[in-house]
């Protein structure tokens, strides 16, 4: 392979990399906290790869013993593009947004809907970690399709978790969410225990809030069957009533 020929797949790379679609978080999503921006990443990845890549392929293309042996090692640093690259994906396809009854959670283009009243728990978690290790989890996320982390890349966060027997369990810095306290009162509305952590004055609060933008606790309407029932057994009392002189 010429220098010429791998100039035009470098080349060509970039083309394909300019014509990709670009996802559109929707109205209200959050969206993780990218350090670098999701374009310092890609800049990075194109840079590693433009200068290890041609090393690697040249070199084992025209050299032959003890310098294609090294030429293949340079492998091994060009492979860190594609980390590179993984990492810009997953910022610019990963967001979670709130509904009045329950949560959408989309990352790597996986998007899970998860009603409130579906969930097994919520808690909330205090999560603290060095300058890399936080760097590292914020950026990086998670592993596995069962598990979906947006931190805001702190040293220290108040975290909601969410788990679901089927769904796994989602993981969101609190300071992340704009309008917490309405989430909250979503929380309560849907009739489930709102999380671990938080006080009762903050409980009653949410509660008072709720009635006031919803009304009072619903009350369960009959059962059609009770219904029947009852009608049925007005019908016996009616018949006897007349029946009788």
């Amino acid at each position: 392979m010429s220098p010429i020929s791998c100039l035009v797949c470098l080349l060509a790379s970039a083309g394909i990399y300019a014509a990709l679609p670009r996802p559109t978080a929707p109205s209200g999503a959050i969206r993780p906290v990218s350090r670098p921006s999701i374009q310092a990443l890609d800049a990075i990845g194109f840079g590693i790869g433009i200068v290890f890549f041609p090393i690697a392929i040249l070199g084992m293309a025209n050299t032959s013993g003890a310098l294609a042996l090294v030429s293949m090692a340079a492998l091994l640093p060009a492979g860190m593009a594609f980390l590179f690259f993984a990492v810009a994906v997953r910022q610019e396809t990963s967001w979670v947004r709130f509904f009045g009854n329950g949560f959408e959670f989309t990352q790597f283009g996986r998007r899970a809907r998860v009603p409130y009243e579906e969930l097994k728990k919520i808690e909330v978690r205090l999560w603290e970690a060095s300058g890399w290790v936080a760097w590292f989890q914020s950026t990086i996320g998670s592993i596995g399709h069962k598990k979906a982390v947006l931190l805001n890349g702190t040293e220290s966060t108040k975290t909601l978790v969410f788990n679901h027997p089927v769904s796994g369990t989602f993981t969101i810095s609190s300071e992340l969410i704009p309008d917490l306290q309405r989430i909250l009162i979503g929380m309560d509305r849907a009739g489930i225990e709102l999380p671990e952590g938080i006080s009762e004055w903050q409980r009653k609060k949410i509660r008072r809030r709720r009635e006031r933008m919803y009304g009072g606790p619903e009350r369960e309407a009959p059962k059609s069957e009770q219904v029947e029932v009852a009608r049925i057994a007005a019908l016996i009392e009616h018949a006897r009533r007349q029946a009788t002189p």
